[in-house]
């Protein structure tokens, strides 16, 4: 979907990395920067004047810095801002349906220091209906040429190519797709023959099923240097491995229905851990 890009704005030091980051993305997708912040219910609600009270004006302030910020770096981009009396969380979903993406800090300035997915990242990550850019609290995100990092496994494999091939070839970044399977490690006694042939079934099989579904994606997107690779590894450890140096790891959404982890451990374990930009890939 080539819609405007939706970005959080919260004044924090995550958020104005995310800010940055939209932006970015932005400018090479060539679509517009829609700003939004949100302010909790004040003073009794949304009573008339409310216009008038200082949070509306701190906060509208902010907004116009933060644009000033984007012209400032980002010339070109068209840029629009919205402040709003709402759940932060909620805003944003809802004005996700217009949006191509939705990026947020990972961390705002509501959050608890031990925490580094805070609860409207959480809630926009698990809920928005489309696809979502979580900036990290830890590091700077890159913006040149280091790769694209795609981890694949099951329905998701389809939104997560076709997030991780855009990005690829808009950035002109390498890919790197990596699909982890936990099977066994073969031991040294009696039927490690057997095992170890059993394994390699396993990973051609696994192998096959990811050529295949690349194939399409290498015609659409030739000038894309892609490495595919299957590894006997837990998911969560493979993607901490590879995305060290990444510019961006892509990743979608488990099929989870615990309500404490809509988005599954994969997802949420590389968010938490892995320190570079994350998407959330959705269908678009």
């Amino acid at each position: 979907m080539n819609g405007p890009i939706l970005v959080g704005v919260d004044g924090s030091e995550t958020g104005t990395r995310a800010l940055d980051w939209a932006a970015g993305e932005a400018r090479v997708r060539r679509v517009a920067l829609r700003l939004l912040h949100a302010l909790p219910q004040v003073r009794g609600g949304t009573a008339p004047g409310i216009e008038q009270e200082p949070e509306w004006g701190a906060a509208r302030r902010l907004l116009d810095e933060a644009e000033e910020r984007v012209r400032r770096r980002m010339e070109g981009v068209e840029t629009s801002s919205e402040l709003v009396v709402d759940d932060a969380a909620s805003a944003l979903v809802a004005r996700a349906r217009d949006a191509g993406l939705v990026v947020v800090g990972t961390r705002g300035s509501g959050g608890l220091a031990g925490l580094v997915l805070g609860s409207v990242a959480f809630k926009v990550a698990a809920h928005a209906p489309v696809s979502v850019a979580l900036a990290p609290a830890l590091r700077e995100p890159t913006t040149g040429h280091a790769e694209i990092v795609a981890g694949v496994d099951g329905p998701s494999t389809g939104a997560v190519l076709a997030e991780a091939f855009r990005e690829a070839a808009l950035w002109r970044a390498p890919l790197r797709v990596v699909h982890a399977f936990r099977f066994f490690q073969v031991p040294d006694p009696v039927h490690s023959a057997e095992l170890a042939a059993l394994l390699r079934h396993h990973r051609q099989a696994a192998e096959a099923r990811i050529e295949e579904a690349l194939a399409d994606w290498r015609t659409r997107f030739p000038e894309v240097q892609v490495t595919a690779e299957v590894v006997n590894d837990s998911p969560r450890k493979a993607l901490l491995q590879v995305s060290a140096g990444a510019q961006l790891v892509v990743v979608g959404p488990h099929d989870h229905r615990d309500p404490l982890m809509p988005l599954g451990s994969v997802a949420y374990t590389v968010i938490h851990r892995c320190g570079r930009p994350v998407l959330i890939a959705r269908p678009a």
